[in-house]
């Protein structure tokens, strides 16, 4: 017997552009109360370990050589084996959903997707334990990705197996045994698993549904770019000051007038925003990090931009009797960690979540400033993990596609 255990990935592949991804059952239980689990990318798993997989593990890709698990899945039951026969495997799924009424918001799991057989796919083992981590958790493979992660919680595997290809990964207990090991270790680590199965059915009638429509800044493919956002926060902040005043106050922790100007590009400086008593400097990191690190091996902290921006806005700042404030502005998904860097002491990180929140919260203040709304929404893609803003675009494909199943039954 050569057990596995399986990594599939969450939300891969350009499939996911404008289609429904079959993985997103994984995290929701159906009608009934039952938990199924689709192996990525086409619902089989390789014959030589038919019902030899010990767990699976839901992961999502961060970067080459770090996956983020989301959840664990065990106790399983295998239900679906590969032919080599494609109407017989379909016909073999559709029975099984059929004869266990699997069913999401009332609709059979097999008439949600399209008409192709392979499209019938939807199911690959029934498991009777999930559960979901506790709080971010990295596998790492790459041994220079270490330091970055030191912060956050992480194993790390020493048989390189990742496939930026493959949406699933076989870790055989013969092939990988170190690996396997630490995975199996891993499962069995209650500190990192929420105690009970905390996944939930699928609720149609959610109203909070995330913006379905494009905006001008998803439609030219700059929702992720630095120059744009920091352009858009220039024109923003001083069109509302009493509200950056208020932003100040409750986020940066700043006491500030609503009497400032705001610079973009000053000395380098993405944002700076001046008063008649304090000196703001901002460098906004969407997907980048920190430019020009070097490794000072008498401090052991990385020389940077930091260094150059503070000093320089520092010696501006006490020349005109003036406080100077630093913050780096960063979406949650981006690890940026200050104490790497020289000047890092002097910088302060404010998570894309924190504006947004202020932000959202304040919407109706800004109801008549252009492109307000535009700015909330792009906020919003970067105030959570990739995985989180994925798995609310799958669910909402998968409930506008249920709702529509059912009107056109009504018809």
């Amino acid at each position: 017997m050569n057990k596995a255990i399986i990594l599939t990935r969450m939300y891969a592949g350009e499939y996911l552009k404008n289609n429904i991804g079959h993985e997103i059952i994984n995290l929701f239980r159906d009608d009934k109360g039952k938990n199924y689990i689709y192996i990525n990318e086409d619902g089989k798993i390789t014959p030589q370990f038919n019902d030899n997989v010990h767990a699976i593990f839901l992961v999502s890709w961060v970067e080459k050589g770090v996956m983020e698990i989301l959840a664990k899945a065990e106790d399983l039951e295998q239900v679906l084996y590969k032919t080599n026969n494609i109407d017989e495997e379909s016909s073999r799924q559709i029975k099984f959903i059929e004869s266990h009424d699997i069913k999401y918001g009332g609709v059979l799991l097999h008439k949600v997707y399209g008409e192709k057989k392979a499209e019938k796919i939807c199911i690959t083992f029934k498991t009777n334990k999930l559960r979901k981590v506790k709080e971010p958790l990295y596998l790492i493979q790459d041994k220079t990705k270490l330091d970055m992660y030191k912060k956050q919680k992480y194993i790390f595997l020493p048989e390189p197996h990742f496939s930026s290809q493959s949406l699933k990964i076989y870790y055989s207990e013969k092939e990988l045994p170190k690996d396997y090991k630490i995975l199996k270790e891993t499962l069995e680590n209650n500190t990192l698993w929420q105690g009970n199965n905390t996944t939930k059915q699928l609720d149609i009638n959610n109203g909070n549904l995330m913006r379905q429509s494009h905006n001008f800044l998803s439609i030219i493919k700059k929702e992720d770019d630095e120059l744009v956002f920091s352009n858009i926060m220039a024109y923003l902040f001083e069109q509302n000051k009493i509200l950056f005043m208020e932003f100040a106050k409750k986020v940066l922790n700043i006491k500030f007038s609503n009497k400032f100007t705001v610079y973009r590009e000053k000395d380098n400086i993405d944002l700076w925003i001046e008063d008649d008593s304090s000196i703001i400097i901002i460098e906004n990191k969407i997907k980048s990090k920190i430019n020009g690190a070097k490794y000072d091996i008498y401090n052991k902290k990385n020389q940077s931009q930091l260094s150059k921006y503070y000093k320089n806005a520092q010696k501006e700042a006490n020349e005109n009797g003036k406080k100077l404030h630093c913050f780096i502005f960063s979406p949650n998904y981006n690890l940026i960690n200050l104490e790497d860097y020289e000047s890092g002491k002097h910088y302060s990180l404010i998570k894309y979540s924190q504006i947004h929140n202020f932000y959202f919260s304040n919407a109706g203040r800004m109801l008549h400033t252009n492109y307000a709304r535009e700015f909330i929404e792009a906020l919003e893609l970067h105030s959570k993990t990739s995985a989180e803003y994925n798995f609310e675009i799958m669910r909402n494909r998968l409930i506008s596609k249920i709702r529509g199943i059912l009107d056109n039954s009504h018809l």
